[in-house]
């Protein structure tokens, strides 16, 4: 029997130093468009979790009770996929200017984890894989790019 392919679920969050209406988040607010239109035309990108500020009916929206907090979700089919993205181009760019606009101080993090191929992670899922981080540590079933061992990659146990 063979192992089913797996894809690599990212979540992340921070809080933006200010609301994304305010003169000083303008030129993070104003690239999210280009930048996620980036990340879905990107080789490797699977699926992407609607936008950042869903309606306030969504599932598990708001994250939080703080209105800047905003967050990414999306699924790759590697690894190696999700970093180019992250730490090069366009997202790189604004990832390495990332203290501009949120505080370091309040609330973020991010979430690995392998869901199987065609899987698209809810919002629960998401916040259950935090959770187990925070409680558990990195483990085989939620974890961070600094244990992410590139060689247990998809489709290994």
């Amino acid at each position: 029997m063979t192992t089913p392919i797996r894809h690599l679920a990212h979540f992340s969050w921070g809080t933006l130093r200010a609301s994304v209406d305010d003169p000083q988040i303008s030129a993070f607010a104003e690239a999210v468009p280009r930048v996620n239109a980036r990340a879905e035309a990107s080789p490797g990108f699977v699926w992407r979790f609607g936008d950042e500020r869903p309606p306030a009916e969504a599932a598990g929206w708001p994250l939080f009770d703080d209105d800047r907090i905003i967050a990414s979700f999306s699924v790759w089919e590697t690894p190696e996929a999700l970093r180019a993205f992250v730490y090069r181009g366009s997202h790189g760019a604004f990832y390495n200017r990332r203290a501009e606009w949120f505080d370091q101080d309040a609330p973020r993090g991010y979430a690995l984890w392998w869901v199987a191929s065609g899987h698209r992670p809810d919002i629960t899922e998401a916040w259950s894989k935090v959770d187990q981080l925070a409680a558990e540590g990195p483990s085989d079933a939620v974890f961070t790019f600094s244990q992410l061992a590139l060689e247990a990659g998809p489709g290994k146990s």
